[in-house]
């Protein structure tokens, strides 16, 4: 291994270190609270090499969240390997999406705040721009189940499958993100729980789609 090959590991491996200390921290505290001087105190490093690898916390939340947006595709991409029908694999997306929320809530909020953030795509550093390729995979694997159903007949032509896909992500996003934050107030004042809504949901997609 040559000399520029053993620091570009080495700058790689730190690099990882400092994601991985970064979610230490800002899973504890929230992104909101948490700090730069905390981070690089988990990671062990100074402020000022903290730095050379992240601009801001803007910076390294995002590649935090692109973490998060790899993890997904693959489930996603797993999953739909399932499935025998295009509309079977809009369903299949939408429930694997359910299960990433439940198994790595962390990484799940993370990609609410992703849905929130706005990106200036000609100043974005690599960290946001590889999210937003990431982000952009995930939605092109529900427009090919979407192509897919409407080739085979499981659901009704919708104009650009595109527009539907990003509908659907919405939605589906949307009511996750009720679930997540607001299923104990619905829970206490409407006797609903998360299958209730849930279960309304999938129905309101099949009458969509169909």
């Amino acid at each position: 291994m040559g000399i520029a090959e053993r620091k570009a590991r080495e700058r790689l491996h730190r690099r990882n270190a400092i994601v991985d200390a970064a979610e230490d921290v800002i899973f504890k505290y929230g992104f909101s609270v948490a700090t730069m001087a905390q981070v690089a105190k988990a990671a062990e490093l100074s402020k000022g090499t903290l730095y050379l690898y992240f601009r801001s916390k803007e910076e390294l939340y995002r590649a935090i969240i692109l973490r998060g947006f790899v993890i997904l595709k693959k489930m996603l991409r797993e999953a739909t390997k399932e499935g025998d029908s295009g509309y079977d694999k809009v369903i299949i997306v939408g429930k694997t999406y359910v299960e990433f929320s439940e198994k790595y809530p962390n990484y799940f909020t993370t990609i609410l705040d992703y849905q929130n953030d706005t990106f200036n795509l000609a100043s974005a550093e690599s960290e946001s721009l590889q999210a937003l390729e990431e982000g952009n995979v995930v939605i092109t694997i529900l427009v090919k189940a979407i192509r897919e159903g409407v080739k085979d007949g499981s659901i009704t032509e919708q104009g650009n499958p595109f527009e539907t896909a990003f509908v659907l992500w919405s939605q589906f996003t949307g009511v996750l993100q009720v679930v997540k934050r607001k299923i104990n107030i619905i829970e206490h004042y409407f006797s609903l729980t998360k299958e209730d809504l849930l279960t309304t949901h999938w129905r309101m997609v099949e009458r969509m789609l169909k």
